[in-house]
């Protein structure tokens, strides 16, 4: 699996795709649904960004800006530019890191994400950060056989908080104060000098972990295999980690929302914070779930498992709210 859940669609060799309009469920027109007085329709927004901004698992695919990016006409950007009329170029991607936006090429022929945006670009949304702390791979590496483990990645733990704490050191904790921190600030003040004109709104990831309060008293663990795996078929929405892990795996994504936060606070950008307001919509609610649970894809032998494209990033609902609050930002900011 490639840098976060969406990277495993993607091929090395992919090359990016003509930037031609595309269809869209959501399309701008002449007359939207609300004018924004400081951004007017017909001006250029840019949306940049991980699966988390692509719209990672929903229908209506792009194609672009490869179609490795696995990007979503149904994502949270074209919902917006839509909504205010904008003129959007959408270079979200799933699997995306900090240093793709920035100076990385993510997959041949595709630029790194920021040369979209000049000084004629006026709103420029983004979320970022949740592959430069891998936070991703690791929950599709925390996946347990049972209620009480071990872990789908073997060595008979059981649990990912296990292998992940060394001598009282969570050693991605620290990745996410230190690099993961670092990456984001550049990213914020990269996005600034290269549209100067430009609204800038981050937003960062909804509950995909929920907290205590939020989380049954008998647990979240809802199996990812059942009798049907034998013969190649898997459960759906699934949920299977440990209530440790559960636990554990919130602490390491509210540590990547203050270290989001923080980060847009010191570059005078507007931080969307949609975590504390979604713990109980997340993949292990009962039900109105913004996140989508686990299914499996693979082999009855389970010698070969994959995760189904969308698991654990926001559905249809999820995004509907993502783009509920981000609009009020925006309005909030240009309006």
């Amino acid at each position: 699996m490639a840098a976060g859940l969406g990277g495993s669609v993607g091929v090395p060799s992919a090359s990016a795709a003509p930037m031609w309009p595309v269809p869209a469920p959501y399309s701008v027109t002449g007359d939207p649904a609300e004018w924004l007085d400081a951004i007017p329709p017909g001006s250029e927004y840019v949306a940049l960004g991980d699966s988390y901004s692509a719209g990672y698992g929903l229908r209506d695919r792009t194609g672009l800006p490869t179609t490795a990016c696995v990007q979503s006409a149904r994502d949270y950007p074209h919902r917006l530019a839509a909504q205010f009329g904008l003129a959007l170029t959408d270079v979200t991607c799933a699997g995306a890191t900090s240093d793709d936006v920035t100076t990385g090429h993510q997959f041949n022929g595709v630029p790194p994400q920021i040369e979209a945006l000049s000084d004629r670009t006026r709103l420029v949304t983004l979320t970022i950060g949740g592959n430069d702390a891998d936070l991703f791979g690791t929950a599709a590496s925390c996946l347990a056989i049972s209620a009480n483990g071990p872990v789908f990645s073997g060595r008979d733990a059981p649990s990912c908080e296990s292998t992940l704490v060394r001598d009282g050191v969570d050693q991605l904790a620290v990745k996410i104060q230190s690099r993961v921190a670092l990456g984001i600030a550049d990213t914020l003040g990269a996005v600034q000098r290269a549209a100067p004109n430009a609204v800038v709104v981050f937003l960062g990831y909804p509950a995909i972990f929920p907290d205590a309060e939020d989380t049954p008293a008998k647990g979240c663990f809802r199996s990812a295999l059942d009798l049907g795996t034998l013969a190649g078929s898997f459960p759906s929405d699934t949920y299977p980690f440990t209530d440790t892990d559960v636990e554990y795996l919130h602490g390491v994504q509210d540590e990547l929302n203050e270290v989001s936060r923080s980060a847009a606070d010191a570059a005078g950008v507007r931080f969307v914070d949609v975590f504390a307001s979604t713990q109980d919509h997340s993949p292990c609610a009962a039900s109105k779930r913004y996140v989508a649970g686990v299914t499996l894809t693979g082999s009855g032998d389970l010698r070969k498992i994959d995760l189904k494209a969308g698991a654990l990033h926001p559905n249809e609902r999820g995004v509907t709210y993502l783009t509920a609050r981000m609009a009020a930002a925006i309005r909030a900011l240009a309006g």
